[in-house]
């Protein structure tokens, strides 16, 4: 690519990241008041309130636990459509800001982006975890356990793609240096 058209790629990606970030920060704001405010209502409140109570022979504070898991459920979903849509845009303004004072080239910014990337979804799926590890654990204890172990395994998946896209650019520096160390010799 020619530095016109490298520095238009720079300009492109940070105007499409800030309105990416602009449209997705309200509403992300939005719905996780709205979970908190469901998770906080559901665990000190309801749940608390249903205990020893059946409804038609079943216990109360699982089938609320339940309900409860899928309003949850339904709002996080949105969260992570947003969140994606943040996560991308902030991906992308911060590799251009990391990679544009070193004429980084775009293919380098992509990696830097699937990192960030993978490191932000890992945070975030761990968070939203955490926000429904309690629900799943009172629905049935298994439960927890075996989402816990898919997130596991998820997450090392990420790490390794993590790995792979810094590894990139980290053989193509230490093959620049090695070649200038070995060429001065």
């Amino acid at each position: 690519m020619s530095e016109e058209e490298v520095e238009g790629y720079y300009e492109k990606t940070r105007s499409e990241s800030r309105e990416i970030i602009a449209s997705a920060l309200p509403t992300i704001a939005l719905d996780v008041s709205a979970a908190i405010l469901i998770w906080l209502f559901g665990k000190l409140v309801f749940v608390p309130i249903a205990e020893g109570i059946y409804f038609f022979g079943y216990p109360l504070p699982q089938l609320l636990n339940f309900v409860i898991l899928l309003a949850l459920a339904i709002i996080v979903l949105r969260i992570l459509v947003d969140v994606r849509r943040l996560i991308d845009g902030l991906a992308g303004y911060a590799a251009c800001e990391i990679g544009a004072p070193y004429e980084v080239s775009p293919e380098e910014v992509e990696h830097y982006r699937t990192a960030l990337r993978g490191i932000f979804d890992i945070i975030v799926v761990s968070l939203v975890y955490m926000l429904f590890v309690d629900f799943l654990s009172r629905i049935h204890v298994a439960l927890s356990g075996v989402v816990l172990f898919a997130i596991v395994v998820w997450a090392i998946y990420r790490i390794w793609r993590v790995v792979q896209a810094v590894s990139e650019e980290i053989r193509r520096y230490t093959t620049m240096w090695a070649q200038k160390t070995l060429s001065r010799s």
